[in-house]
């Protein structure tokens, strides 16, 4: 290997490395969404879109959902949902969240279920490009209270 070599792949794992860190805890251990949003109208694109529960990380409570893009940005897109076993629906923003490095966020709390979601609309990128995104989807098994909560 050269000398170059070892320095690209340095350069290469500190990135990585400072990515995550970047993304914070929370977001490190999520799980990308089934099918990622399309962005439209933006060359820059937008990172992966990811959700949560709480059988993922403890730091959200059972009956709720948390989604994020993992890059810092303005957000703006628009999460709707269902939960398919009770019929409760709702919509929230994915807003920049200084709490988790300014990567835009939303916390909905469908409670326990089956639990079918949409990220879509418009979002403005870490490019500051405004894009329109075509749905992405998530279908997600949202735990519920455990009586030890």
């Amino acid at each position: 290997m050269t000398k170059t070599s070892r320095a690209l792949r340095a350069a290469a794992v500190v990135a990585m490395g400072g990515a995550a860190a970047f993304a914070g805890a929370g977001t490190a251990t999520a799980a990308p969404i089934d099918i990622q949003p399309t962005p439209l109208m933006c060359p820059a694109g937008i990172a992966e879109a990811q959700s949560l529960t709480h059988t993922e990380n403890e730091a959200v409570d059972g009956d709720e959902l948390f989604y994020a893009i993992n890059q810092r940005s303005v957000g703006g897109a628009t999460v709707s949902w269902i939960n398919v076993n009770t019929g409760a629906a709702g919509n929230a923003t994915l807003e920049s969240n200084p709490g988790v490095f300014g990567v835009p966020t939303a916390l909905t709390e469908p409670e326990a279920g089956t639990v079918l979601s949409a990220i879509w609309g418009m979002h403005e990128n870490e490019a500051g490009e405004q894009c329109f995104l075509l749905p992405g989807i998530d279908l997600a098994q949202v735990p519920g209270e455990s009586e030890t909560d």
